[in-house]
C-alpha cells in the first residue's frame, strides 16, 4: 500500500541531509509500493525444489538399481547427503541453547535436503542389507535421534518437526513389536497416542521453562495436541454410545483454552475451542437420539458459537496492554 506522506517525509529527510541517499532509495520503494516481498514464494519453490530432487533421487535410484549396484546407491546418497550437511556446518553460526542469528532460510532447506537424503541412504541400506534384522522398526528412531541434534545444531524448527514425527512414526510402526502395553490392539493404539502427545507437550515446556531452544515450544506442543486431539476423535467415534471420550475430549478443550488465554495464543485457544465444541456435539449424539435435521442444527449452532468465541477472544487479546 502506498503512503504518500511518508514518501514525501523521506523525501525532505534527503533534502536536509539527514537521510543518506542510499537506504532512502529502498525506505522510499517500500512507502511508495513498489517493494514487493517475494519471501513466501521463494520459500515455497525452495521447498518443492528440496522435495523433488528428494523424489528424483529415488525414481534414479529404482530405475538404475540393477546398472549401478546396491553399494554404489548407498555410498552416492551417503556423499549427497554429507555435502549439504557439510555446506550447512560451514554457514551456520555457532550452536546457542537460545535462538541463533538469522541466516536466510537457504540454509534449513539445503539442510532438510541432506537429512531427506540421509533418510532415504538409511531406509535402503535397511531394505538392501538388512543390518538391524527384525529389529529394523528402529531405523525411524535412528532417524528420529539424528533430526534432533540436527534441529538443535542448527536451530531448525523444520528439522525438530520431523524429528517428532519421526519418534511417532516409530511408535506407531513398531507398536505390535515393542509394545509396552499388554492392551488389545486398538486400546495400545490409543494409548500410544496419548503418551507421545504428553511426552511432545512436556518437551515443549520443559525447554520454555528450562531456556532450552524455547522457541521450539509452538512444534512440539501443537503436534501434542494435534494428535491428543485425533486421539480423542477417534476414540470418540468408535464409543459405541459411551460419551466418556467426548466429555474428555471437551475437558483437554477446555484445558487448552484456558492455558492460551492466559498467554494470549489465539492459535490454541481456537484449537482448545473446537476441542470442547467437538467433545460436547460428541457427548449429545452419544447421549440424546437426535434425527439428521436436530443434528444438524446442533452443528451449526456449534459452528456459530465457536466462531463467535473465537472472534471475541481476538479482539480481547489484541485489546490487551
Amino acid at each position: 500500500m502506498a503512503e504518500p506522506e511518508v514518501v514525501a517525509a523521506i523525501d525532505d529527510l534527503v533534502r536536509e541531509g539527514v537521510l543518506p541517499r542510499t537506504p532512502a532509495v529502498r525506505l522510499r520503494r517500500a512507502a511508495s509500493g513498489s517493494l514487493i516481498s517475494v519471501r513466501e514464494e521463494l520459500r515455497f519453490l525452495l521447498w518443492a525444489g528440496v522435495l523433488l530432487i528428494a523424489a528424483g533421487a529415488g525414481l534414479l535410484v529404482k530405475t538404475n538399481l540393477d546398472r549401478i549396484g546396491p553399494v554404489t546407491v548407498a555410498v552416492v546418497l551417503g556423499v549427497a547427503s554429507a555435502a549439504c550437511l557439510i555446506w550447512c556446518r560451514r554457514r551456520a553460526p555457532a550452536f546457542t541453547w537460545g535462538e541463533a542469528p538469522a541466516t536466510g532460510f537457504v540454509l534449513d532447506y539445503v539442510l532438510l535436503l541432506g537429512a531427506l537424503l540421509a533418510a532415504a541412504d538409511l531406509a535402503f541400506v535397511e531394505v538392501k542389507f538388512t543390518p538391524l534384522g527384525p529389529s529394523w522398526a528402529y531405523h525411524l528412531l535412528i532417524v528420529a535421534v539424528v533430526y534432533t541434534v540436527l534441529a538443535l545444531r542448527f536451530d531448525s524448527k523444520t528439522m525438530f518437526s520431523l524429528a517428532l514425527t519421526s519418534f511417532a512414526a516409530w511408535r506407531g510402526v513398531a507398536l505390535s513389536r515393542l509394545s509396552v502395553w499388554d492392551l488389545p490392539d486398538e486400546n495400545r493404539f490409543f494409548v500410544e497416542a496419548l503418551v507421545c502427545a504428553l511426552f511432545f507437550i512436556g518437551i515443549g515446556q520443559a525447554g520454555e521453562r528450562f531456556r532450552l531452544k524455547p522457541h521450539f515450544e509452538p512444534v512440539a506442543v501443537w503436534l501434542g495436541w494435534i494428535l491428543m486431539d485425533g486421539a480423542l476423535l477417534q476414540r470418540m467415534f468408535d464409543a459405541d454410545g459411551n460419551p466418556l471420550y467426548a466429555l474428555v475430549l471437551a475437558a483437554c478443550g477446555a484445558a487448552l483454552a484456558w492455558f492460551a488465554w492466559d498467554d494470549a495464543k489465539i492459535g490454541r485457544f481456537a484449537l482448545g475451542v473446537g476441542m470442547v465444541a467437538t467433545g460436547i456435539g460428541g457427548a449429545m449424539a452419544e447421549l440424546v437420539s437426535l434425527g439428521d435435521a436436530a443434528l444438524s442444527l446442533v452443528v451449526i449452532v456449534l459452528a456459530g458459537s465457536v466462531l463467535a468465541v473465537i472472534l471475541r477472544a481476538h479482539r480481547a487479546m489484541k485489546a490487551r496492554p
